[in-house]
């Protein structure tokens, strides 16, 4: 799997709130079917999963994916929907 970081993270204003019991690199899971684009740990978890399903290894990537879910309006949607979507729209 990618292994970036909040560190990573070019976007300021995240919340780094998970609690230890429900971060995902701990859980081996996301908390949610939702994904919380404000929390560090759940951008940083989602992103490091659909790399490294694409094998797509650069931390410039990892930028644009962030910039890509972060600049979409879209309001409380799955995982499973920003997957989708980034399939169908995203290009490196």
């Amino acid at each position: 799997m990618a292994n970036f970081t909040k560190e990573d993270l070019a976007y300021p204003g995240y919340k780094h709130t998970a609690w230890p019991d429900d971060d995902p690199r701990l859980t081996g899971k996301p908390d949610s079917t939702m994904l919380n684009r404000n929390e560090s740990y759940e951008m940083v978890y989602f992103i490091n999963r659909y790399m490294s399903a694409n094998n797509w290894k650069l931390k410039k990537t990892f930028q644009r994916l962030e910039a890509y879910l972060k600049d979409h309006k879209e309001k409380g949607k799955s995982h499973a929907f920003w997957r989708k979507d980034l399939a169908q729209n995203f290009k490196i």
